[in-house]
């Protein structure tokens, strides 16, 4: 059968090459700042991502002698609406300091194992500020370097359609540079300033408290000394990955900032659980080499895990720093919401995985996916025990309301006060429920760490049942009472029982009328 449609051939089968250079437009510097970094504290991540390398480096170098020694120092001046970034790293010199900043897409840092490395996170800031102001120097160097981002004007320009499209011209009229002395600023550093930062919904931006919170999940700050867990979750982690855990202060606080995990936390509104084991693995990736190592701590499994405690999900992290939100990996889960009920993190280390450019995910590729077939069965265990847990609390609750209905029925049996007919339907349910208690006891709750309770409180139910309604003699309380009191008194409290949605107060109060009949 033939084709519909002609099958079209080349007339020459080689290609030619441009000649051609491609334009850069304007626009390019809006699509590598705001509409690259839609979460506004992208930016904190971005600079303490590119400060921690700058750290590294100073170490690799001897000018630190380990990464402890690094230090960031976050400023947030709300009155002034400004941010500053300043890292003790290797600095920038002078002879380079405008070439690396003014550069787009040309890291030197491709190749050389840092977290960033595509030369566009300097710019995050630009979409964020009325000025974005970088100063640096490098032991020696008696000058600061300093170079500003006109983001007021860039942001007329763009808008402006007679202003030339080209990329140069831009950076020509927004870029300016300069050097200066300042005695208090520290021999070798490198600092990021955001002046006249722009309000964004909340004003997330200006909030230390925010700030704090976000870069105690994403930033490579160390563990908590007072976290129990702490040294097996470090020592399966150095083996492979450089942790390069540097001390964050924001706002001259006294104290850095530390990972939010801790031994007690928050599982939800008015109810706390505890972080009782940590369980380490590793993944291997198709050429036999380590490909990610992760941890996972085990704890009670009471429902989705609040959102104050900040360490909810099962997380990834590429450099130690992590990428993507908490629920990056709700898909590998067989019910996407147990993740929520999950405390753990993957770190990757095969460099054929990489962060996509705004760092929320990972690019596609083999070697991605093969890590996400690796952690499926890991995400069904602890499905599973989501799953589990789920199941014990839904018997525990119904195990509690039946008792709860038992117990009260079995009061108002030992008050005494109703009709033989109402004795015989009480004694009906109360041994329905006690079979009823029994099954769940023996049945969704067998392995359940309260099963030893569970069973000695079935005994002492047992005992009381055979003694309120096999014992020989008259309990009620209107024993006391004629035949003819009894027989006026015994339907007039059976329609309390009756009319009342409540059998607990209903019961109350004909013990009050009892206590007065007597």
């Amino acid at each position: 059968m033939k084709s519909a449609l002609p099958i079209l051939t080349s007339i020459r089968s080689d290609w030619n090459e441009i000649a051609e250079a491609p334009v850069l437009g304007k626009d390019v510097l809006e699509l590598l700042s705001s509409s690259m970094y839609v979460n506004p504290l992208s930016v904190f991540r971005e600079y303490i991502q590119n400060a921690t390398d700058s750290i590294e480096e100073a170490v690799g170098i001897g000018h630190l002698r380990n990464a402890s020694e690094g230090k960031i120092e976050v400023l947030i001046d709300v009155q002034g609406r400004r941010i500053r970034i300043r890292d003790n790293g290797t600095g920038i010199p002078h002879a380079e300091f405008v070439r690396r900043l003014i550069a787009l897409g040309a890291s030197r840092k491709r190749g050389r194992k840092a977290r960033g490395f595509r030369g566009v996170g300097r710019l995050s800031g630009l979409g964020y500020c009325q000025e974005l102001v970088f100063r640096s120097r490098v032991e020696g160097e008696r000058q600061i370097s300093e170079l500003r981002w006109d983001c007021k004007k860039l942001k007329a320009i763009l808008r402006d359609a007679q202003f030339s499209d080209q990329l140069g011209d831009v950076v020509g009229q927004i870029v300016r540079t300069k050097r200066t002395v300042d005695l208090s600023a520290p021999d070798r550093f490198f600092e990021v300033e955001l002046n006249g930062v722009v309000r964004h919904g909340t004003d997330l931006l200006m909030n230390a408290s925010v700030v704090s919170a976000y870069l105690s999940q994403i930033a490579p700050v160390p563990f908590s000394a007072s976290f129990g867990h702490r040294e097996v979750i470090e020592q399966a982690l150095s083996k492979f990955v450089s942790l390069g855990n540097v001390l964050i202060f924001v706002n001259e606080a006294h104290d850095p900032l530390y990972r939010p995990h801790r031994d007690t936390f928050a599982a939800r509104k008015g109810l706390t659980d505890e972080l009782t084991r940590v369980e380490t693995f590793e993944l291997l990736g198709n050429n036999g080499a380590v490909a990610a190592v992760g941890w996972v701590c085990h704890h009670g499994y009471k429902g989705a895990i609040s959102k104050d405690a900040k360490i909810a999900g099962l997380r990834l992290r590429c450099g130690n720093i992590q990428v993507g939100e908490d629920d990056l990996l709700d898909g590998l889960f067989q019910e996407p919401r147990f993740n929520a009920w999950s405390v753990g993190e993957i770190h990757v280390l095969d460099e054929r995985i990489l962060p996509n450019g705004r760092r929320d995910h990972f690019e596609p590729n083999v070697h991605f996916n093969d890590l996400l077939n690796q952690l499926t069965p890991h995400a069904h265990e602890l499905g599973r025990l989501c799953r589990l847990s789920s199941i014990e609390r839904n018997a525990i609750r119904e195990y509690e309301i039946k008792r709860s209905v038992l117990e009260n029925n079995l009061s108002i049996a030992i008050q005494g006060a109703v009709s033989k007919a109402v004795r015989r339907k009480l004694e009906e349910d109360v041994r329905s429920d006690f079979a009823h208690l029994k099954r769940v006891a023996s049945g969704r709750l067998r392995e359940s760490p309260i099963a030893p309770k569970l069973s000695k409180q079935i005994e002492l139910l047992e005992k009381e049942i055979k003694k309120v309604f096999h014992h020989s003699n008259d309990i009620s309380k209107l024993r006391s009472k004629s035949a003819k009191e009894r027989k006026l008194y015994e339907p007039i409290f059976g329609r309390v029982y009756e009319c009342s949605n409540d059998g607990a107060s209903a019961k109350a109060l004909i013990d009050r009328v009892l206590a007065k009949l007597e």
